[in-house]
């Protein structure tokens, strides 16, 4: 829930794979030193999701464990109510069939966070179908709104 003092952001799992020992594009890694300066916010379907890629990887599971840990204790953890599945469901009824991409999206509108994401397509998705984006921003638009240290 943000307030004046801190910027709160839900990140996608994109933005947790580099803790749990995966690489990731340029533009997310980048962004992720910033992480300190403002309340981060993740949700376990993001770490459900980061274990199936991890799965197909076929990486160890000892950085996994260290990263997982990681994430529990310097991340908060955002339960979606409700009303997130609820919109989720209903995004994915309107042809985004990503449905952790979509619960991610209704959690952070649910509770007023900003939801940041590389997934270009998925933010030009909800634009097409009228959904709002207010909330949602990418990498760039994130290093622009976190305040200089």
């Amino acid at each position: 829930m943000r307030d004046r003092k801190r910027l709160d952001v839900l990140i996608d799992t994109t933005f947790l794979l580099p803790t749990l020992g995966m690489e990731v594009e340029r533009e997310a890694e980048e962004v992720i030193p910033l992480f300190r300066e403002v309340r981060v916010h993740y949700m376990e379907v993001s770490l459900l999701e980061a274990s199936w890629i991890y799965t197909k990887l076929g990486l160890n599971s000892e950085p996994f464990e260290l990263g997982l840990e990681a994430v529990r204790l310097t991340y908060d953890l955002l339960i979606p109510g409700p009303s997130a599945y609820s919109l989720a469901f209903r995004i994915y009824d309107s042809g985004h069939k990503d449905l952790i991409d979509n619960l991610l999206y209704a959690s952070a509108k649910e509770s007023n966070l900003f939801f940041l994401t590389i997934d270009r397509s998925f933010i030009k998705f909800l634009e097409d179908r009228g959904w709002s984006t207010s909330l949602v921003i990418t990498p760039y638009e994130f290093q622009r709104m976190v305040p200089s240290s």
